[in-house]
């Protein structure tokens, strides 16, 4: 039991160190005056035993040395003592210390908020109970696997029936826009369209009434709905007889049956406020956007569930007659959901780790010339015995304590820094949910300060402590020891620092030439002004196409009577909006198909001044007019790219497009269309996208219950919208209309993420500037000091204060020069390393530079030049400095 006595020792020597030695006093005491016992009892004077009996015994603080190093416990108070040190020193210099422990409170906070981010978004588990457990189960295209398929309703009922892989299986549909009225009020809520199994699934808590059931999804009883905590608290103000009372959703009655328990969140998609039953008896167009959520039964892996549902799949398309092989597909719904996202967050996640070590670099500079100027006092210390180690551990101990205290600042820069970059990365983030300090964060922020405090104070530390203490006493004057390698090295430092300044003012200016070519490029239309908004008519009294195109017409026409109003348009979709238009296969009367399942096209309906409005181009044929009428020869109007997909170089005017039918993906067939025109492209998503066949229909041969409303006029947008809203009212109040924005409100929208990225990373090249600049700044001023004898003497023996201003920045600009060239060559290596991964690659929207070339030399150029200037800027003041040295002060030290 020896070694449990020891560790009780060692503990009460750190926690009862003052009791400790008063018994080793004693102790040493009772030895002390035995042995002098002995040498009285010899025959010995007094004074001739006591003297006896210490040299016997030998030196007293010796041996108390030896005993505490036998404790083991040295190293702690040791430590302890570093610390007061180390604190006494830095409070002599607030300066120095608030310069180093701002500069890692930059880089350290900088890296707390990607890493907040990136928690919270890509790693966090989702708010469901086992939620590693939940799959995303879908299909894709053998013969293209980036391309998802329809999972058809047989498809589903054989995995949900025979499947042994899954606990549950359930079908959802994202939440939608949907108008709700209740209690006298309407408002537009999001509703979410829900098999019964999801709430098993996502174990769901229902904190009143009921989930839904089985029975909810036959016809006739699928009328019924959930209420989000929400929307019970704030919609019906916490009513507990809600249970059975009616609400409207665009039109049609639904029954409340539960409330969801407070705690329910979904994050992967927008929070719901309503749930409604999803039946495998919907339309066919809700059954193409159904996602599958499963999960996972105990013990199955996802590759075995996959292996599971492909054989199921086989045999269920064998029996549909369907000759084309889909792939089943079993993902992490946390990785799937979120994965889209990773690569722009870890793109920004190295740009802050450059930040992060530059600011490193610029304090491992600044505590290499604050170590410099206290070579005296550590040779006065190694005169006195401390070994180098010593000296390295106070060093570093001091490091760490700077890095501690950036650390603390950081994090709670990090946090706000953070919420920030949520807010500006709002579109591009995948998941709803807040950013907060957690312990994962927090163990982060330690991490990274402990990497600072060595990345930043060991390389100092152990070139500052080598004091020779020779030539150092023979200084007279202090500051003044630097070696030609201790030079160097604080070159070095500065030299990385550009390296990676320049790293980021490059991606910099690759992010603003690819925005200014986004902003530039052709949308294919033009708009300026003017106001939009959408409608969505819902419910029996627009069923029949007649009514949706008799609302609608009274609408326009009411609109158009406004005074100020130039025209008024509508279409089912808008260019920049996604388009929330139908979809068809198609292909060239006579002709077989390009592709096996034809030409995939969006479909648009309009009205006949749709393309005046927005001012889109016709290249040949003519726009829809009056006669294009429900009864009349069904026509059609393509843009440049499906005429070229279609027809090839052929003019397509006259020629006729046939529909291919495809129930299973939820593609309706429809009688042949003529082509009396074509238009220009224009783009549905941004540009940036890929090219997209666009095929236009008249509004009055193809009335649908979804439209965008265009105007232009020369009121206010706000005063326009307000007397929309009244004549919509007007017409029906059950039909609000939402999603009012000018069209130049949705160019700049299409520009956001772009925008953003420019913005971020132009962020971060602004403070690594500063951070280059001081450590310039202060790396040239330390070198005026060491060279304040030198540049005496060359004024003393006729030099001018411009030679020396020039001798001076020369150094600087070597400096300068190398940093340069170490940035070019890390800028073309990286450059090449994310080319894939940065690049706006063709046909797959994943890239983040549009555009322009990994390579540019103009923009690596620029990229040179400003770093340059900036450097040029922080040598110019210390520089100065050196050329206005008085002679007789300077030569006073020699």
């Amino acid at each position: 039991m020896r070694w449990l006595e020891k560790l009780r020792l060692r503990a009460r020597s750190l926690f009862r160190r003052m009791r400790v030695e008063r018994e080793l006093d004693a102790e040493l005491r009772f030895h002390l005056e035995q042995q002098m016992a002995e040498n009285l009892a010899a025959g010995m004077s007094p004074d001739e035993a006591r003297y006896a009996a210490r040299r016997a015994i030998g030196g007293m603080q010796q041996l108390k040395e030896e005993c505490r190093e036998m404790r083991g416990v040295n190293w702690a108070q040791d430590l302890a003592q570093d610390v007061r040190y180390g604190l006494r020193v830095l409070a002599k210099n607030p300066g120095f210390t608030a310069v180093a422990v701002l500069t890692l409170a930059i880089g350290i906070g900088a890296n707390t908020a990607i890493f907040s981010i990136l928690e919270s978004q890509l790693w966090r588990p989702l708010p469901f109970p086992e939620s590693e457990r939940l799959m995303d189960v879908y299909t894709v295209l053998r013969e293209n696997p980036r391309s998802w398929d329809v999972v058809s309703e047989g498809v589903f009922r054989a995995w949900r029936e025979q499947s042994r892989s899954f606990t549950s299986l359930a079908g959802y549909l994202d939440p939608g826009s949907r108008n709700l009225r209740a209690n006298g009020a309407s408002d537009r809520v999001l509703v979410m369209a829900a098999m019964p199994q999801l709430f098993d699934t996502l174990q769901i808590p229902i904190a009143r009434g009921r989930a839904f059931v089985p029975a909810d999804e036959q016809p006739g009883q699928d009328h019924v709905a959930i209420l989000a905590d929400s929307v019970w608290r704030d919609q019906f103000g916490s009513d507990r007889a809600v249970m059975g009372k009616s609400i409207t959703l665009d039109g049609d009655a639904y029954t409340v049956v539960g409330v969801t328990a407070p705690q329910v969140r979904f994050e992967f998609v927008h929070e719901p406020a309503i749930f409604v039953p999803l039946t495998t008896h919907q339309t066919l167009e809700m059954l193409r956007g159904m996602d599958v959520i499963g999960r996972l039964a105990p013990g199955v892996t996802p590759q075995q569930a996959r292996g599971e549902l492909q054989l199921i799949l086989d045999r269920e398309m064998k029996a549909e007659g369907d000759p084309r092989a889909d792939v089943a597909m079993v993902s992490n719904l946390r990785e799937l959901r979120t994965g889209y996202a990773a690569r722009s967050l870890y793109f920004f996640t190295g740009a802050v780790g450059l930040v992060l070590l530059i600011a490193c670099v610029n304090t491992a500079g600044l505590l290499l010339a604050r170590g410099l100027n206290r070579q005296r006092e550590f040779a006065v210390r190694a005169a006195l015995g401390a070994g180098q180690a010593r000296l390295v551990r106070q060093l570093f101990v001091e490091s760490l304590m700077l890095a501690a205290a950036g650390g603390a600042a950081g994090a709670l820069t990090g946090v706000w820094l953070a919420r920030w970059f949520a807010v500006l990365l709002e579109d591009s983030l995948p998941r709803h949910t807040p950013v907060a300090l957690d312990v994962r964060v927090l163990l982060f922020v330690l991490a990274v300060s402990v990497f600072s405090a060595v990345l930043a104070g060991l390389a100092p530390a152990a070139l500052s402590s080598r004091a020779d203490l020779t030539h150092t006493f023979r200084q007279n004057a202090p500051g003044r020891t630097a070696s030609l390698g201790h030079q160097r090295v604080r070159g070095l430092f500065v030299v990385v620092e550009v390296a990676l300044g320049l790293v980021l003012l490059f991606g910099t200016g690759l992010f603003l030439s690819s925005f200014e070519r986004l902003a530039d490029a052709p949308l294919g239309f033009a708009a300026p002004g003017a106001l939009t908004f959408r409608m969505v008519l819902r419910g029996e009294k627009y069923a029949e196409p007649e009514q949706m195109q008799r609302y609608f017409e009274g609408l326009t026409e009411q609109l158009r009577a406004l005074p100020g109003v130039r025209a008024v348009a509508l279409g089912s979709g808008l260019p920049l909006t996604g388009s929330e238009s139908l979809f068809a296969s198609v292909k060239a009367a006579g002709r077989p198909p390009a592709r096996p399942d034809g030409s995939f096209a969006i479909v648009h309906a309009i009205a006949p001044n749709y393309f005046e409005a927005l001012h889109m181009r016709l290249l040949s044929g003519r726009a829809f007019n009056a006669n294009d009428r429900s009864g009349s020869a069904r026509v059609a109007i393509i843009n440049r790219n499906a005429a070229r997909d279609l027809f090839g170089s052929e003019n397509p005017v006259g020629k006729v497009i046939e529909f291919i039918s495809d129930k299973r993906r939820g593609v309706p067939g429809d009688a042949p269309v003529e082509i009396v025109g074509v238009a220009e492209n224009a783009h549905e998503f941004g540009a940036d996208e890929v090219p997209f066949d666009d095929l236009y229909l008249p509004f009055a041969q193809h009335p649908v219950n979804s439209a965008y409303i265009v105007i232009e006029s020369d009121l206010k947008a706000d005063r326009l919208a307000g007397a929309a809203r009244a004549i919509a009212y007007s017409l029906d109040k059950d039909e609000p209309i939402f999603d009012l924005q000018t069209m130049d409100d949705r160019v700049a929208h299409s520009l956001r993420g772009a925008r953003t990225n420019l913005f971020l990373v132009g962020a971060l090249s602004v403070v690594a500037l500063m951070l280059v600049a001081v450590g310039t700044f202060g790396t040239v001023a330390y070198f005026v000091q060491q060279r304040i004898p030198e540049f005496g003497i060359r004024l003393a023996l006729g030099a001018t204060p411009a030679e020396v201003l020039r001798h001076a920045i020369a150094q600087s600009l070597r400096i300068a020069a190398a940093g340069v060239s170490l940035g070019v060559a890390s800028s073309l290596i990286l450059g090449g390393l994310l080319r894939d991964e940065l690049y706006m690659v063709p046909h797959k929207h994943m890239g983040m530079l549009y555009g322009v070339s990994m390579f540019d030399p103009i923009i690596l150029s620029d990229a040179c030049v400003a770093m340059l200037a900036v450097l040029i800027l922080a040598s110019y003041i210390p520089a100065r400095r050196a050329s206005r040295v008085d002679p007789i002060a300077a030569l006073r030290y020699e």
